[in-house]
């Protein structure tokens, strides 16, 4: 059963800096029940202490309402002297993890005790400056994916943010907005206009890994 729905952070923290921020409103009115917490720095927020175990628990409850300076960074597909990927750009308007139990997630025990929480950038027009300034620089097609630091569709319900970077890479052609998801959180996705611009990629195994393996996330039917 996909729980993506079900989340409810129980710590908001906010950064004081965006405090007043329509959007940073809209998420925090969300979650009425949440202990809403303004922080002065976004880096190494002062936190209670914590067990590595407490912090993966604690990360999962917990959501960073922020902002960052870089939205793009360059992947150019070097993985060691004789391995190379195809070269894309990761995006990141959330970062830091979400909502699932992957056991295998690398981002739950590389971050978990330094940043336990979930984090959402919200200034979004730094992101479209910098995602037109790429695409402007570049001599080819380029790719920009949001599913390196997270789900990217896990807590789309919350930021709706398909209904605004789907219709926004519709106006070029020389861009592509990926999606890498384990979630059947699909409602926004639906409700835009489908483009050649957005590619979705489904992360799937047997319903058994699924149960043993990525708890939270959505089943395989």
């Amino acid at each position: 059963m996909d729980k993506a729905k079900t989340f409810r952070p129980k710590t908001i923290l906010l950064w004081q800096k965006v405090a007043d921020d329509p959007e940073a409103q809209r998420i925090i009115e969300l979650f009425p029940s949440a202990d809403v917490r303004v922080i002065k720095q976004q880096i190494n927020p002062t936190l209670p202490k914590m067990s590595l175990s407490q912090a993966l628990l604690a990360g999962k409850r917990t959501l960073m309402i922020g902002a960052t300076s870089s939205f793009v960074g360059n992947f150019d597909g070097w993985l060691g002297s004789n391995i190379r990927c195809c070269p894309y750009y990761k995006l990141v308007p959330v970062s830091n993890g979400c909502p699932y139990y992957c056991t295998y997630c690398y981002l739950a025990f590389v971050y978990r005790k330094y940043s336990p929480f979930i984090k959402n950038n919200i200034n979004y027009d730094t992101m479209f400056r910098q995602i037109r300034k790429t695409m402007a620089n570049s001599h080819g097609k380029i790719s920009f994916n949001m599913g390196e630091m997270l789900d990217s569709l896990a807590l789309d319900h919350i930021t709706g943010l398909t209904k605004i970077l789907i219709p926004f890479f519709s106006g070029f052609s020389n861009g592509f907005l990926m999606l890498l998801t384990k979630s059947s959180n699909v409602d926004n996705l639906l409700a835009v206009e489908s483009n050649s611009n957005t590619i979705v990629s489904w992360s799937l195994n047997a319903q058994q890994i699924i149960r043993q393996y990525e708890l939270g996330t959505a089943d395989l039917d």
